[in-house]
């Protein structure tokens, strides 16, 4: 159960739109932990491990390879989005469109990390469009 509720995101992944939903739960740990880029990286690693053993036993329990439900991955997604730049108004917005925008379409190289199975398949490619979206947030509002 406890799995369960971390996977989904305290059982958010079980509404309509569990991506978009999922993703907004990034905010508030984002402002949660934004003392520096430290705090931020920790989060990410903390969430990603918690995220690993959590939607694997979500992909255990269902038999899926990525359950719909489960959006540990948006969460760590999204708080990876802010690696690189700063938290404002602003950021929270760009950061949400961008990393929507690519955790949906999985551009190069985003779509490499599907490939992989279990949860590192889950987790990986959101990981990534959230470093990506940080980085081109980065260099878009330099």
């Amino acid at each position: 159960m406890l799995h369960e509720f971390i996977a989904t995101g305290a059982f958010v992944g079980r509404l309509p739109a569990p991506g978009t939903i999922g993703t907004l739960w990034g905010i508030p740990i984002v402002y949660l932990v934004s003392f520096n880029s430290w705090t931020i990286l920790v989060a990410v690693a903390v969430l990603f491990v918690l995220g690993l053993i959590s939607s694997n036993e979500v992909i255990s329990l269902t038999g899926e390879q990525d359950p719909e439900e489960v959006v540990i991955d948006e969460i760590v997604g999204y708080v990876a989005c802010f690696l690189f730049i700063e938290p404002t108004l602003k950021t929270y917005i760009l950061a949400f469109l961008l990393f929507r925008v690519l955790d949906i379409f999985k551009p190069f190289p985003i779509n490499l990390f599907e490939r992989f199975h279990g949860a590192y398949g889950v987790m990986l490619d959101d990981l990534v469009a959230g470093v990506m979206t940080s980085f081109i947030l980065f260099l878009l509002l330099k």
